[in-house]
């Protein structure tokens, strides 16, 4: 199995993104609520970007090992998993590569 790498460069970027996308939020919403200093409300801004960045990575992570997980146990792919039958066409598929297979073991 491959080894994931994470680029450093590329974490900070995202994280940067996000922090200046939701102090642009906190800004602009700021008027939703006056009496508040704009302070506590960038500060509150943050936290949720923040927050809601590590539950995309989250759900990206627990995601991927499910897809992986299907496909480790039988599974043809993963986006079929819902469904009763395999995909249109596939055990015909399967069917003409098992016969060249066999065909070709036949010849050797």
């Amino acid at each position: 199995m491959k080894s994931i790498k994470l680029n450093p460069h590329l974490i900070g970027k995202v994280l940067l993104a996000a922090l200046l996308l939701s102090a642009l939020a906190g800004v602009a919403g700021s008027q939703i609520a006056p009496k508040v200093p704009l302070s506590v409300v960038l500060f509150y801004s943050v936290l949720i970007g923040l927050g809601v960045v590590a539950a995309v990575v989250l759900a990206t992570v627990v995601f991927a090992t499910f897809n992986q997980f299907i496909l480790r146990h039988g599974g043809t792919d993963p986006q079929w998993f819902w469904y009763r039958s395999e995909p249109p066409g596939l055990v015909q598929l399967r069917e003409q590569a098992k016969a060249l297979a066999d065909a070709q073991r036949a010849r050797r």
